[in-house]
Order: C-alpha cells, then structure tokens, then sequence
C-alpha cells in the first residue's frame, strides 16, 4: 500500500518526495519489521519506540512514525522515511485501519464500556441481534466470534484468544473487523475497557450505540484517580451515535444519554437459577427469564433490551435472544449444585469490590452457609486488596485468601495487602490456589456454597516465571470426584 494511502487523514508530516514509497506492513513491534514496512515507535510508560528505530531498519523498515517531542537516536537510518506525529498511539490505530481499508464503515457498532458487566452485556446483545436475525460479530474478553463461530485463521493479525484483552491490539482489531467484513457481519458488540480508549485503539471507530454500565475503583494503577478513570470511560461517548447510561449509577449518570432507570423492572426473581422480571417500556412489558444468575444480570439485561428495543429489534427477539444465552463463561458459573453434590460450587470473575459484594449478595440470597475463595492480581491497583478483603468477611461466613496471578509480584505481599481489611483471625489463608480449592470443597458441609473469585473464564495462571495452564473447572470436578465419586 502507497504511503499516502496508509497515513489518510492522519496529521503527519513527511518529505513528500517518498509519498508514493511502497509500505508491505505497519508495526510497532521492531522485531517485527520486514522490508518496506513502516514501524510506528509508540512512547510506553517505561520504554520509548524512538530506542528501537535503528532494529527497525536494519530488518527492512522503510519508513518510521516518532512524535515531536521523542528522542531520536544518533545512527544513519539508510534513507528511510521520517515521519512525525502528534500522537503515534492514535496514528498506529488510525493506520491499521487503512490497512485494512476501514472495514467498519459500513458495520453497526456497539461498544459496551464500565467497570463490571461489559462481558455479559456483551453476550446478551450479540444473542438478540443474531436471534434478530442480523449477521453479527463480537470482540471482548471471551473471544473474537463471527455469527457465534470462534474466528480461527491462519492469520496472526485476526487470531484472537480468549482473556488475552478486553480490546485487542489495532494490529488485531482491525484485522478481526476486516474478517468479519469478508463474512458479511453487519452489526459488531464490542467491550472496550478504559486501557483500550487510553491508548486510543478505537479512535478510528464510529458506534452507533454506547452502553456505559456502571464505574466502581478499579485500574488506578493506571488512571490515578477515579476522575481520570471516568474521564477514560466517558470519551467512548465522543464516538457513538446513541448512548445508554445506568441512571442509577452516579458515575455512569453523569454521561448524557438515555437513561436506563427510565424502564423499570418489576416483579424480579435472582436465584442459582437465573434471573426473571418483567420490563416495562413505553406504556408495554416483556417477560425477560435467563438462566444466568446473579444480581448483575438484572442491570446486564436491561442493557440489552433496551439498546435493542431503542434499535429497532423486535420485543419477541429481545426476549428469546437473552433467554438463550444459557450461561456465561466464568460469570456466577454453576460447576455443582446441591441436587446433585448436596453443594453449590460457582465461579465468578468478580475482582472488584462492587463486584465481589454484587456476586456475594446474590449467593446469600439464596440461603445456606457461604464460603468464598479469592485472592488479586499482582501488578494491578492495590488500594482494592483490602476492601475486597472486607467485603469478603463482611459478606461470608467463610473466607480463605489465596493467590491468582501475582505476575511479578510476590504473592505473600498481596496476601499482606488482603489481610489489612480482614479482622484478626477472620479467614483461613492457602496461598497455593489450587490447595484452597480443594480444601474449600472437601471441608464444605450440606447445603454450603463455595464461590471462587477473581478468575472466571481464565483458564491460566501468570507469576514471575510466565503464564502455566490453570484450570479452576478441572480442579473442581477433580476435588467433586474423589469427595463424592463421581
């Protein structure tokens, strides 16, 4: 692709005597450059692209992107194009969708953002709009799908694996959008967490419908304060046609929009079972029943119906389409039941304060002693530890602290961290999360609950020494096994 083509309506400026230079690929990776590619140095938090510039060339790069301010290094670039930005994040969105000749132009998109819930949201509404009848995709934490098929192809820049990001890379957005163009998708759900609208990946794109669903303390690693983290959040709106805020969400209310606290629900039922209520909406109602559990579900549902009604979809298919979503992966996730182990066991992903008391209030709701096993990632925004600590003891008759993906950090500093909003003597601690599974299950009396927290769909754990296959599904149906035989 000619040059030109490649930085269309990007602010760059460059000699234009190479405006016609031939570009085979963009990346932003150096150890990725190949000849005639053009390597976009984006400025990290701790590493500056600009450093890399010169691997780049040597592996056949043949122009480069800097912004104004970076610090370029002192070595002969071999006639290779200078190219200057202000702001290469945005340009290295802005180019891989020329690349893949802006296939969302044509698509209806809707992106989801919050703290909690985007991911089932995100599955209700791709199970409406394809029960609708639309040809739809979806791009989120559980994977890259095309009319309900995993998108699987040869090619790296459309493979996408479920929990690798919420938003993938451009390099990998947009070339899943491109595939689900040559499909004929024509409506896209999307989650789009704040990482992604920070680094600009969906700069590009215009959404039809933005959901906000909720903000609680979360990522201020990243943002520093919940107003930045909100400010995040909130420019998703700068992008979308239509917006759908929870007017009962002080956060999420303050982005103009339709409000969702104007449709009521009534009569509602939140059981182990799933969730039933009735809608009501410009003087009508639907029945909405759904097998998924959990409090949330009430508010992730409403999303649903209402951005679909708002969009034109039939009530018939908004109903239908969320009854037939039966669960989602690692969200109040039923592994055995009482009728049949004589306890419950429930995976969740909940790694939120508000998500955790969310979750647990449901389970309590339903009676009966309850245990919970969780721990927080390392690497991640401390400040929640203890208040998810608390929130835990204040929730549970049962708490055991354990670990789940301490990365670089040293897993006994994140129990530390844990403990300071648990009493003395308020929870048994396991840091092997493997053991604590199995000792929560084998010691858990009639009629308990044991809820694992903080992983959910993941199927991995990640520590000092990379990502290992870790499977909470498998560990429970082996403890079930030798603790009931079958």
């Amino acid at each position: 692709m000619q040059l030109t083509k490649l930085l269309d309506g990007i602010g760059c400026a460059f000699d234009e005597i190479k405006a016609d230079a031939e570009i085979s690929t963009p990346v932003t990776d150096s150890r990725e450059a190949v000849d005639g590619s053009l390597f976009i140095c984006i400025k990290g938090s701790c590493r500056n692209g600009a450093d890399y510039i010169e691997e780049a060339v040597k592996n056949g790069a043949a122009a480069y992107v800097t912004e104004k301010d970076m610090q370029l290094p002192k070595f002969d670039l071999g006639g290779a194009v200078h190219i200057v930005t202000d702001d290469t994040r945005l340009c290295a969105a802005a180019v891989w969708n020329n690349y893949y000749g802006r296939p969302a132009k044509d698509m209806r998109l809707y992106g989801i953002t919050g703290t909690n819930g985007k991911t089932s949201t995100a599955e209700f509404l791709e199970s409406v709009l394809r029960c609708s009848g639309r040809k739809c995709g979806i791009i989120g934490t559980l994977g890259c799908r095309a009319c309900g098929e995993r998108i699987e192809t040869s090619r790296a820049e459309v493979s996408h694996t479920p929990a690798a990001m919420t938003t993938p890379d451009p390099k990998y957005l947009y070339g899943a959008l491109a595939h689900m163009k040559s499909l004929g998708i024509t409506d896209v759900v999307m989650e789009v967490s704040s990482h992604a609208l920070l680094q600009k990946k969906t700069a590009p794109l215009d959404f039809e419908w933005g959901i906000f669903t909720n903000l609680s303390p979360e990522h201020l690693d990243t943002h520093g304060t919940m107003e930045n983290y909100f400010a995040a959040k909130a420019s998703l709106f700068e992008h979308c046609r239509h917006a759908l805020v929870n007017a009962d969400d002080p956060w999420a209310s303050r982005v103009s929009g339709i409000r969702a606290g104007a449709w009521l629900a009534h009569n509602v039922h939140c059981g182990l079972d799933g969730v039933s209520y009735t809608l009501g909406y410009a003087g009508k109602s639907l029945n909405i029943r759904t097998r998924v559990a959990g409090s949330y579900t009430v508010y992730n549902t409403m999303f649903t119906a209402v951005c679909a009604l708002e969009a034109g979809i039939e009530p018939y298919a908004v109903e239908e389409g969320i009854a037939a979503v039966k669960s989602v992966c690692g969200r109040t996730e039923l592994i055995a039941d009482r009728a049949s182990y004589g306890i419950d066991v429930i995976i969740d992903y909940a790694h939120t304060p508000d998500a955790m008391r969310a979750a647990l209030s449901g389970l309590r709701r339903k009676g009966g002693y309850l245990t919970v096993v969780f721990g927080c990632g390392g690497d991640r925004d401390s400040e929640k530890r203890p208040l998810m600590g608390r929130a835990a003891y204040e929730m549970c008759d049962r708490v055991i602290v354990t670990s789940d993906n301490p990365r670089t950090e040293d897993r006994g500093k994140i129990i530390d961290d844990i403990l300071r909003g648990i009493p003395d003597g308020g929870c048994a601690v396991i840091p092997d999360r493997r053991s604590a599974i199995a000792y929560a299950i084998e010691s858990a009396r009639p009629g308990e609950t044991v809820a694992l927290m903080g992983k959910g769909h993941e199927n991995y754990e990640t520590d000092a020494e990379g990502k290992h296959s870790f499977s909470e599904r498998d560990i429970c149906r082996d403890v079930l096994r030798r603790k009931f035989g079958r």
